[in-house]
Formats: C-alpha cells, sequence, structure tokens
C-alpha cells in the first residue's frame, strides 16, 4: 500500500494528506445520509442490465458506514420488483457516483451489491423508514411496469396524504434494502490550480491502496 509523503501534496489539498481526504470523503457520505440538501444524498447507481449493458438511475442514499464489519458499506431502499433487483442478482458489480458543486468533489464507488428484503437488515432498514417514504411500496405497479396511460403509481387514497401505519406495512413486502460493499472509491476535488484526485481500494476491511492519480 502507498501512504501519502508531504512532497506528494498537490497544491488544491497542500494541508491535507491520503488520509485526511479519506476520512472528509466519509465523513460527507455520513452527513448525506441524514441531511436531504446535501448533494450526496441523491447518488446515481449503475448496475448491469440482464443483457449486460449499463443501466443507472439516482437513488436515495440511505446508510454510510466507513467502519462496517468486513468493510465499509453505502446504502439505499428499492422496491423488490424493480429491475435492478434481478441485475444485481444476476451480477453484483455496481458503481454510484456523487457530486457536490459547492466544494466541487466528486466520488466514485466501485463495490458489489447484495439485497435484503426478508431479513433482519431489510426489518432494521424499515423500520426506520417514514411514513412518507413507506407510501411508496405499496405501488400497485411494479416500476417500470408499461402502461396503457399516465398513472401516479400510488394508491387512489393516498395520493395526497400519508398512510396510516398500519397502511403502510402493506407495503413491506414491495421494500427492498440494498447494501454496496465498497471496494474502490475515488475521490476528485477541482481547483483553478491543480484538481486533486485521489484513490482507495479494500479487500474486506483492509486498504490495499491508497495512492494519488493524475486529475
Amino acid at each position: 500500500m502507498r501512504e501519502s509523503r508531504p512532497d506528494d501534496r498537490p497544491p488544491g489539498g497542500a494541508t491535507r494528506s491520503l488520509d485526511d481526504l479519506r476520512a472528509e470523503a466519509w465523513t460527507g457520505l455520513v452527513r448525506a445520509v441524514r441531511d436531504a440538501k446535501h448533494e450526496w444524498h441523491l447518488p446515481v447507481v449503475t448496475t448491469l442490465s440482464l443483457d449486460g449493458g449499463p443501466e443507472s438511475r439516482t437513488v436515495v442514499l440511505r446508510g454510510a458506514d466507513p467502519a462496517a464489519a468486513g468493510g465499509p458499506t453505502l446504502r439505499f431502499h428499492t422496491d423488490r420488483r424493480s429491475g435492478k433487483i434481478a441485475e444485481i442478482a444476476r451480477d453484483p458489480r455496481t458503481a454510484m457516483v456523487f457530486y457536490e458543486r459547492r466544494h466541487k468533489v466528486q466520488l466514485r464507488v466501485l463495490g458489489r451489491a447484495s439485497v435484503h428484503v426478508e431479513d433482519a437488515v431489510a426489518d432494521e432498514a424499515w423500520s426506520r423508514t417514514a411514513p412518507s417514504s413507506r407510501r411508496c411500496y405499496l405501488a400497485p405497479h411494479p416500476p417500470s411496469a408499461t402502461l396503457d396511460a399516465w398513472h401516479p403509481n400510488l394508491p387512489e387514497d393516498w395520493r395526497h396524504a400519508v398512510p396510516d401505519a398500519a397502511t403502510c406495512e402493506g407495503g413491506r413486502a414491495n421494500f427492498a434494502a440494498v447494501i454496496v460493499r465498497v471496494e474502490s472509491l475515488e475521490r476528485l476535488e477541482l481547483h483553478h490550480d491543480g484538481h486533486v484526485r485521489t484513490r482507495w481500494r479494500w479487500e474486506g476491511d483492509q486498504v490495499i491502496e491508497s495512492t494519488w492519480l493524475a486529475p
């Protein structure tokens, strides 16, 4: 593993080491889980379609754990009827991209996803899901289903209201938590006097690479 050296530090990040920048990245991701206004709250996730092509979509970041057992993880939720469930089952390789405009920082994550629907991971994730979010899982049509005409894909009684707790539980059967086990995290910070690009790679919970990259 290559460690940082003072003379390696580029102009834009001259006061920060590789360890500093990795910590900043994870601090931002953890904050983005709680703060819906943080731009990392809505990353783009890419999986491989059943025919091998890329499929990208925006999701809500629901969890970030740099110290998870077995290695760092990120989490998002989805309808278990969505196409990404079958895609992950066929090939778990997953990419995530985050961009924050104020500080001009991009994160690119590569990892392997696992789907949790009827286990303790899914139960805990569901228990932390707000009723307004649970309403989405009451959708009568599977995501991406072909329709004859526009439909909000919400029960008519709950289009303009948040369901009560008992009604929300009807959506549990359609709920899935997706855990992405991070294998690589690349950070790019844009500066007029020289961009800062770095990468870290993990095997389990061990950092096996920590390096500067050419911007």
